[in-house]
């Protein structure tokens, strides 16, 4: 007959036991999954922080003529620092394409979210922590841009709405494209439908519900166009 001291001490060594072997056995079937979902095409490379969180399902991740890494390069906002041993990216596709072309940047703590959707990230940009893209038909993002803190890219409205008049819900998806050389703001929102042409800045905080022409500067809620003719270096 077990004492309720020996109860105590069993129930704690198989409790750490089950889960060692369940971390043991998501670690094996994650590392196969993403092996077998990561396509490297002319000679790419990919790296990838070990914290990051992975969920892909009959999905890919292509990397096209050059580097994509993600989680690994060492972030600054503010003074502050995102540090990947506890600002884990996380990528979740389901039926959906990460595909990247040349060399691309994702800083920890970016989340990337697609279902029934392609996501096309290209040369030169980078995007910083705690950024999210929200993907549920298509988000291209250009060459060299330049994504700051805490900015959200959507496709999609998230959920239903209803004027009550037709009692009709509807999520509408439009595309969202950036074109190349855009610099958007920390914590600003790039929402379903727009266009944002090259050569682009967007104002910290600002939500862009509209296409916007190349080399303006918009900024406010919703956005507007604050300055024309703008040009930007990092």
């Amino acid at each position: 007959m077990l004492t309720s001291r020996s109860y105590g001490l069993i129930q704690i060594f198989y409790g750490k036991l089950f889960y060692a072997v369940k971390y043991a056995h998501n670690s094996w079937h994650k590392y196969w999954v993403v092996k077998r979902s990561i396509r490297l095409e002319g000679g790419s490379k990919i790296g990838i922080h070990h914290s990051t969180a992975f969920n892909l399902s009959n999905s890919n991740i292509i990397v096209r003529n050059g580097t994509l890494k993600i989680g690994i390069d060492f972030g600054y906002f503010d003074g502050g620092s995102y540090d990947s041993r506890k600002d884990s990216c996380k990528i979740y596709l389901v039926n959906s394409s990460l595909e990247i072309e040349g060399d691309v940047s994702l800083l920890p703590g970016v989340s990337i979210y697609g279902i029934n959707a392609k996501i096309c990230i290209k040369n030169g940009t980078l995007i910083n922590g705690d950024s999210h893209i929200i993907a549920l038909k298509n988000i291209e993002i250009g060459e060299n841009c330049l994504i700051a803190q805490g900015v959200i890219i959507r496709d999609n409205d998230g959920h239903k709405l209803t004027t009550g008049l037709d009692n009709v819900l509807s999520n509408d998806i439009e595309e969202v494209h950036i074109g190349d050389h855009c610099w958007l703001g920390q914590r600003a929102m790039i929402l379903k439908g727009v266009v944002l042409h090259d050569n682009i800045v967007v104002a910290a905080g600002a939500v862009v519900t509209k296409s916007v022409e190349a080399g303006n500067l918009v900024g406010g809620v919703p956005a507007r166009v604050i300055k024309e003719n703008v040009t930007w270096s990092a």
